[in-house]
């Protein structure tokens, strides 16, 4: 009976603690345990997204459980709760990327005129180096009159090759200023634009396009051309001149000037035809310029422009530009810029030239209509090649720099070039005003040099007017040699006396007496006479 009745008992307590999911209230629900939690009643979850139940539950003797879908419902929406992580909140996407054209790598340093004034600085401060260089560092008109030997050439020699102090600025720049070392990824070696491949693609690029345009013009009959010569130093060591200025030209434009415009807009024309625009304007002052030959030297930024873009060659816009003026002024003697070459190895027979769509005669094939329509049409199949095959930029050397120094101040390269500038300035106008002052002891020094060579040279006349009547009588002292032979057949005992001199005395009879002035010669005549 005891246990009958504590059997009983339990059933009773067992019966009151059994859990009825259906007769909670909604604010008694309690939030599902996280998996390998225990419950306050020990069960324990059989893992995430499981519904919470206690290890055994009891079922009163004489009732038969009945499944309640209730549980699973709130199981279910404890595995929703438990198997979804939690939200993380997304960064808040930056506004300036996506609406405005300015890049946060850039700064004010790098805007269309400030960047523009800076790669003219840098020209003149390349230009004031080669100016410090000559003579006492680099003596450029030695070895170029010792190569050519002609002032005329040298002179248009070093037209081309003084364009060395920019190459020299550049690198300066470049290292004095951290942010501007990604522009070594577009200056040196790379295997994707600056190695061989772009060399040569750059050669026959310049030469096919200048070549193309001569060939035109002489078929045509606008110009003729003669063959010269070729002679392999002056055409080597102009080869190595007119790449010097080409690249120079190429490094501020295409390298200095548009790699700060990348650096500061988002949008690639902008620094496409900027650049482009820069470099029209620093031709203006080339004689014989044209409103045509500033449209093709325009058109020939873009072009190159469009290859660093596309390709990342600077080295190929390089050699194109130096093929260009070399074919055109050293090889086939026209005028590149409407500047004539003294050397070329052919001759332009400029009075049978005439304008024509190939050619003009103030500018050279620079000026023509149709010189422009082919890099016009080189533009257009660059840009349906990158259309069609989805070509983009080559290479982005700012996008780093844009992720790590966002917003960076670049103020210290626009000091520093600042300064240069107005070093330059202030060295031109005093150099001005000191030429001024000392005008007329300058001019008075020129006419003295140009005197004393004109004394020289007429010394030396009459030395090279004697060296042959000594050749062909190495015995004989006097000058008038040939002359005086008549007279020593005549009279062989005056062979001592002149010739002019002696010719009175043998005239004379023996026994004729000799004039005064033939005093120092009658001694030595009238024991001979008698």
């Amino acid at each position: 009976m005891d246990n009958e009745k504590v059997i009983r008992e339990g059933m009773e307590e067992s019966k009151e603690n059994t859990f009825h999911p259906e007769e909670l209230t909604p604010e008694q629900e309690a939030p599902a345990l996280p998996a390998g939690d225990l419950s306050p009643e020990g069960g324990q979850t059989a893992g995430e997204g499981q519904p919470v139940t206690s290890a055994e539950e009891p079922v009163a003797v004489g009732e038969q459980a009945v499944p309640s879908e209730e549980p699973a419902s709130v199981g279910g929406q404890a595995a929703a709760i438990s198997a979804e992580p939690p939200a993380q909140e997304e960064p808040p996407v930056s506004v300036k990327e996506k609406k405005t054209f300015l890049r946060s790598c850039g700064s004010w340093t790098d805007i269309i005129p400030i960047a523009a004034m800076l790669s003219v600085i840098l020209t003149l401060f390349g230009s004031l180096l080669s100016f410090i260089l000559d003579g006492s560092v680099v003596p450029a008109t030695e070895i170029g009159m010792r190569l050519l030997g002609d002032a005329d050439s040298v002179e248009f020699l070093l037209q081309y090759f003084e364009f060395y102090g920019i190459w020299i600025a550049f690198v300066i720049v470049i290292l004095l200023f951290k942010d501007n070392w990604p522009m070594w990824k577009a200056f040196l070696y790379n295997r994707h634009g600056n190695n061989l491949k772009a060399i040569l693609a750059g050669i026959l690029l310049g030469f096919g396009l200048n070549g193309t345009c001569i060939l035109l013009s002489v078929i045509m009959g606008d110009i003729k051309l003669s063959y010269s010569g070729f002679a392999p130093v002056p055409f080597f060591a102009f080869l190595i001149s007119v790449l010097i200025q080409s690249g120079a030209e190429e490094i501020i434009d295409r390298c200095y000037l548009y790699q700060k415009l990348r650096r500061r807009y988002r949008w690639p024309i902008i620094a496409v035809l900027v650049n482009s625009l820069i470099f029209m304007s620093l031709h203006m002052g080339n004689p014989g310029v044209t409103k045509l030959g500033l449209l093709q030297v325009f058109l020939i930024g873009v072009l190159f422009s469009l290859i660093v873009y596309y390709w990342d060659s600077l080295w190929t816009a390089i050699w194109a530009h130096a093929a260009w003026n070399f074919s055109q002024s050293i090889v086939f003697g026209l005028p590149n810029s409407g500047i004539v070459s003294k050397y070329s190895v052919f001759k332009l027979e400029a009075a049978s030239a005439r304008d024509g769509i190939f050619y003009n005669t103030g500018f050279g094939v620079e000026g023509s209509l149709g010189a422009n329509v082919m890099i016009g049409a080189v533009i257009v199949m660059i840009l349906i090649y990158a259309l069609v095959t989805k070509r983009g930029e080559r290479a982005d050397h700012w996008e780093a720099l844009e992720k790590r120094d966002a917003g960076k101040s670049h103020i210290w390269e626009a000091v520093v070039l600042t300064v240069i500038m107005v070093a330059v300035l202030a060295a031109g106008i005093m150099g001005s005003m000191w030429l001024d002052r000392h005008a007329d002891e300058i001019q008075q020094i020129i006419e003295e040099q140009s005197g004393l060579q004109e004394q020289e040279g007429q010394e030396a006349a009459p030395a090279q007017e004697a060296a042959p009547a000594q050749e062909a009588a190495p015995g004989q002292e006097a000058a008038p040699s040939q002359e005086a032979a008549p007279a020593q057949e005549a009279t062989p005992a005056q062979e001592a006396a002149p010739a002019q001199e002696a010719a009175p005395a043998q005239e004379a009879t023996p026994g004729q007496e000799t004039t005064p002035e033939q005093g120092g010669q009658s001694q030595d005549l009238q024991p001979q006479n008698t």
